[in-house]
């Protein structure tokens, strides 16, 4: 049976089986007191029996769910079911009991009603407040006692034995465990090693020679804490960081799919995380900004970039595409994203069905989508700060210049225009119109505008402002002969947006068509259309030229954005001259708001006709003009006397000259990077979208209505009509067992190669448990009582003895604890594609660190590019600076990816990525070998190792020594010392023999003074075996 004001189809509660029928309940009955009523041994047996297949776990029917306390208490889609100590306000009770206004439950045919003892029981339930115990109503909630949903608990590192290993909480956690096994952990790693691995870990770059010898010659007991410090300082340990978000928002700079259009503001989130990262913003800030930004009070424009998170969803542009069909899988995508990302749960099995082992049912998961299911995307002006500051300072230079010619024009106009006007009307000048104003005959528009004519021959266009498709048809009548044009003002208004001329929120219009058809007086059935050509206008936005407007195509228009509040002017001549001598019947259709524009209609116009010679003239004199001229002055109407002041003000040769003079300073005029710096961000519909469950995911197929709500397994939240700002503070709830655990284990696997929980996206029941799982509810605990500072959760995992042990394998332990989940050693890891290429371009020196900013299109092998679909993808290389930018900047085409990344394991970003996959494959030591990149920076390196050594006059040994303090931050030894003289030796013998190829290896390369080509050339070949050394992509 359905609680709701829904259907009698189904079943309410089949306790509606029970429920049904109203109780008659005798004298005796209603005065004997009643005994204490057990939940657990009479009203939870009678829900299961009766209530459960309609509203349990599996179905919600009507949006109400019996088998949870929170839930039933909650009620359904028309209310709330149960109000403790109040039978008779219960709306459960009344519709099995068939006393109230509601449908009675059960169905008619559908179930067994309720005995008077099982209805008289029920009664005095609620009657006696509904007591239900909270341990009981969680027990029919299969995994709700997993242990990730059971409240973080506040743990103390615990007492071991080796307390001078410890430097912090952490340690005494690992250390327990390994005191247990009757393991010792592993000695601290050697000081190069943990400067190379920090610096990598925090910065994803590795330590200048410089900085490696500071480092490693520090005396002070505190040079790593200091290290550490220093590093998470830099703005690099931003954009390392940032790359592992990025991974997790499935961030790309295009669409995906088959059109795979590139998103030229997708880098204004990245610069925004990055930036955000960098100062440390508390974690809990930094998810709420992006989840909900915009629903902030007065939110800022980095607080509205932040919700770019949302935008970085895969767009299918492809013909034929269904937009709600393609909308409906963005929400989805965000509801995915929130349950791998902050819940770390497999929430997206609910979408086509409740999940088959987790507490979560589809109803649920579509509570959750609702919250999401009311975005729109719009894009919006985001300067960054230093953009912002130049502009200002170049507009106030701009300003100050410009300010004396707006004046002089201004002042001319007041001032000496009207006797300007005098002077040239006593010179008598020719009296003859060029355009002949029409007057209207009939008006009407397509929908429901109201269109007026007014005293001037002009339109005027109020009430509803249609959205799409308007179109306004006038229809004159004139005795013209040989008309060879047409004239179009858009006039302005007070009653329109910002004077108009058009009905947009900003005054602009969008005329798409403009279709002149022409009939005989005397034979209105004759009609025929007019066609126009060489059109010209006073002003045209950018993409909205006037000659669209008569091309035929609904798909294009004109428009004169930034120049509202101002007349406009179009002309259109004719291919063939037309009207005859007994005159003619004039129809003109203006279409409207067909192309992506909307609410873009004509507010105030009027339209002429001319006989005149071609070319046509955008401004001459018309035939009220000349009637005004032919009045005398003191008999002009205020109209007239207007209209041949904004006449004259279009021919006074004074005037024209102080414009020309504004004008062309006005175009050397700053351009606000507001128009060119935007950022992809989300808002919200004010009349939020009615969400309904999707029957096995179908959007063709929905089924009831839900409201946006959190899983039943987690706390509930604290509010009614919850919105997508109040889950995101959900998550950050104290209560909350989930977003800090997934949090810190996510990061500490950044670490150690594998979480404390080894399944880092699946925290459910088919997740592994944790190997630590005190470790993880105190790290938990301190981030969250740490104000969510991820560089202070960084810096307590970093100087913890436990990461800095050393890495090598312990083969005593390769059975008992063959994952290393004892932390007896560190982890070796394979450092992603990204950083192996800022390493080799930061060793190579070609790097340039600029952060933050627009991606880059480094070069890649040929023909790539032209993978992509009907080679629309292009692949302009970056040159400059841009050539050699941190991989984080890389151009990513989702259709054709850089090839060197996903080579090197990198995400297609179609989806969240909560883990990287870690592959070891020859193709990856030929790329290194021989991809564009690699090689340049092998050319760098061969060139830096000899310029740096040249004024030194090092010997070879001291030069291979250097090789390896710029590529594996420390000496090498008496072996690998050996191996590489040998190879030098090998290869100069080799390289004098061929000029040719030395020639090919230096071809780009500036000779260090007192070298020569075959050196250089023999360097850039060691540089190349360094590269591509194991040691050289494996973090220590």
């Amino acid at each position: 049976m359905k609680y709701g004001l829904l259907p009698l189809t189904s079943c309410l509660l089949i306790l509606c089986q029970s429920l049904a029928q109203p109780a008659d309940l005798s004298a005796n009955e209603k005065s004997s007191p009643a005994a204490q009523v057990d939940f657990a041994k009479q009203i939870r047996p009678l829900f299961q029996a009766k209530c459960y297949s309609c509203h349990g776990r599996e179905v919600q029917e009507g949006g109400f769910r019996l088998d949870l306390k929170s839930r039933a208490l909650e009620g359904g889609d028309s209310g709330v079911a149960i109000k403790p100590g109040k039978s008779h306000q219960s709306e459960l009770f009344h519709r099995v009991a068939g006393t109230g206004d509601g449908d009675k439950m059960p169905p008619e045919g559908e179930g067994t009603p309720l005995s008077k003892e099982e209805l008289a029981l029920v009664k005095t339930w609620i009657e006696q407040g509904a007591t239900w115990p909270e341990i009981d109503g969680q027990q029919k909630l299969p995994g709700s006692d997993h242990w990730s949903f059971q409240p973080i608990q506040d743990v103390k590192p615990p007492q071991v034995q080796q307390t001078d290993w410890v430097k912090n909480g952490i340690d005494a956690f690992i250390l327990r465990k390994l005191e247990k096994e009757k393991v010792t952990p592993s000695p601290e790693a050697d000081r190069s090693t943990l400067i190379r691995r920090v610096y990598l870990d925090l910065t994803g770059l590795p330590p200048s020679v410089e900085e490696w010898k500071r480092w490693s010659s520090d005396p002070s007991p505190q040079w790593y804490e200091s290290m550490v410090d220093h590093l998470l300082d830099s703005p690099h340990y931003g954009e390392r960081w940032a790359r592992h978000w990025l991974d997790l928002a499935r961030y790309a700079d295009s669409d995906g799919y088959e059109k795979d259009s590139k998103r030229p503001h997708a880098w204004r989130w990245r610069t925004w995380v990055i930036n955000a990262l960098n100062s440390d913003m508390p974690f809990d800030q930094f998810s709420i900004e992006q989840l909900a930004g915009d629903l902030l009070p007065d939110p800022e424009t980095s607080q509205l970039v932040a919700t770019g998170f949302h935008r970085n969803t895969l767009i299918n542009r492809e013909g034929g595409t269904d937009p709600e069909e393609d909308r409906v899988k963005r929400t989805v995508d965000r509801t995915n994203t929130l349950g791998s990302v902050w819940l770390g749960m497999t929430v997206e099995c609910g979408q086509c069905h409740t999940h088959k082992y987790d507490p979560l049912t589809q109803r649920e998961y579509y509570r959750l989508y609702a919250f999401f299911n009311s975005l729109t995307e719009p894009d919006i002006g985001a300067p960054l700060p230093e953009e912002r500051a130049a502009f200002e300072k170049a507009n106030q230079v701009y300003q100050k210049a410009h300010a004396p010619l707006v004046k002089a024009v201004q002042d001319y106009e007041q001032h000496q225009l009207a006797g300007a006007l005098a002077k040239w009307e006593q010179q008598k000048p020719e009296q003859k119109p060029v355009w002949t104003i029409l007057q209207p005959e009939t008006v009407q528009a397509k929908q429901n505008t109201t269109l007026s004519i007014q005293p001037d021959r002009s339109i005027l266009a109020s009430g509803e402002n249609p959205g799409r498709a308007e179109i306004y048809t006038i229809t004159f009548k004139t005795d013209l002969q040989n008309i060879n044009g047409i004239r179009l003002e858009a006039l302005t208004d007070p009653s329109l947006p910002h004077q108009g001329p058009g009905r947009s929120p900003t005054g602009d219009f969008e005329l798409t068509m403009l279709t002149l058809k022409a009939a005989p007086l005397d034979a209105p059935e004759k009609t025929t259309e007019v066609k126009l050509e060489k059109a010209q206008a006073s002003y045209e936005m950018a993409g909205y030229k006037v000659d669209r407007v008569i091309n035929n195509s609904p798909h294009t228009g004109w428009s004169i954005s930034p120049q509202e509040g101002k007349k406009q002017i179009a002309t259109f001549e004719t291919k063939e001259p037309f009207g005859g001598e007994k005159g003619t019947f004039i129809t003109v259709s203006l279409q409207q708001s067909t192309t992506r524009k909307v609410y873009h209609n004509l507010g105030r116009f009027r339209l002429s006709l001319t006989t005149g010679k071609k070319p046509l003239p955008l401004t001459e004199m018309t035939d009220l003009i000349v009637e005004t001229l032919n009045t005398p002055v003191g008999e002009r109407t205020p109209i007239q006397k207007a209209e041949l002041l904004e006449y004259y003000r279009t021919i006074d040769p004074q005037l024209k000259k102080l414009k020309a003079q504004e004008l062309a300073h006005r175009k050397q005029a700053p351009q606000n990077p507001a128009e060119t710096t935007k950022a992809q961000v989300v808002d919200h519909l004010k009349t939020p979208r009615k969400t309904h469950l999707l029957v096995r995911g179908d959007f063709l197929n929905p089924a009831d209505e839900v409201k946006a709500n959190t899983p039943a397994v987690l706390p509930p939240l604290q509010t009614d009509n919850p919105t997508r700002l109040d889950l995101a503070r959900w998550l950050f709830d104290p209560r909350h067992p989930l977003t800090a655990r997934v949090t810190v284990n996510r990061i500490w696997s950044r670490y150690f190669g594998r979480g404390l929980v080894p399944t880092i996206n699946d925290f459910g029941t088919q997740g592994e448990p944790p190997s630590h799982p005190e470790l993880l509810d105190w790290l938990a605990t301190q981030f969250r009582d740490q104000d969510w500072s991820l560089k202070q959760l960084h810096r307590l995992i970093v100087t913890s003895a436990t990461y800095r042990q050393s890495s090598e394998k312990r083969p005593e332990l390769a059975e008992r604890d063959p994952y290393n989940t004892w932390l007896s050693h560190q982890n070796r890891l394979r450092i992603e594609g990204e950083i192996i290429r800022d390493e080799a371009l930061s060793v190579s020196g070609l790097i340039k660190h600029k952060i933050g900013g627009r991606s880059v299109n480094p070069p890649q092998p040929e023909g790539i590019a032209s993978l992509g679909y009907a080679n629309s993808v292009k692949w302009p290389t970056s040159k400059g600076d841009d050539r050699y930018r941190r991989g984080l900047y890389t151009f990513f085409q989702r259709t054709v990816p850089y090839p060197m990344l996903m080579t090197f394991d990198s995400p297609d970003s179609n989806l969240s990525c909560t883990r990287r996959e870690r592959s070891n494959t020859p193709l990856q030591a030929l790329t290194i070998w021989n991809d564009p990149v690699f090689f340049e920076c092998s050319q760098s390196l061969g060139s830096r190792i000899v310029s740096e050594t040249q004024t030194k006059n090092a010997s070879l040994d001291q030069r291979i020594q250097h090789a390896f303090e710029l590529c594996l931050t420390r000496e090498p030894t008496a072996s690998e010392m050996k191996i590489i003289k040998q190879l030098y030796q090998e290869q100069t013998r080799l390289l004098k023999s061929d000029p040719k190829l030395v020639s090919e290896l230096t071809n780009t390369q500036k000779i260090p003074a007192g070298s020569n080509p075959q050196e250089i050339a023999a360097w850039i070949i060691i540089g190349r075996v360094l590269l591509n050394l194991d040691e050289f992509v494996t973090r220590g």
